[in-house]
């Protein structure tokens, strides 16, 4: 999943932090990240979005399982 969130969100990220009137919209901060920084630019950050996306689904996934016990022994 994080691999097809990360460039759109680059792109809003660039698109919010830019000064205003650097970006005409979306397709425009494509344009320049490309031109300018390569297709590597729209992945920046996806690195720690992987580190942090295992431990937080096994988490979830530990809650979700422990909770289940727990009814299942209640009810």
């Amino acid at each position: 999943m994080w691999c097809i969130a990360i460039p759109p969100d680059v792109l809003k990220s660039r698109l919010q932090s830019a000064p205003a009137g650097t970006y005409t919209g979306t397709l425009d901060v494509l344009r320049k990240t490309l031109h300018h920084d390569g297709p590597a630019a729209l992945f920046k950050g996806l690195g720690p979005a992987m580190l942090r996306a295992f431990p937080a689904n096994a988490a979830c996934f530990l809650g979700v399982e422990a909770s289940l016990n727990v009814m299942n022994k209640l009810w």
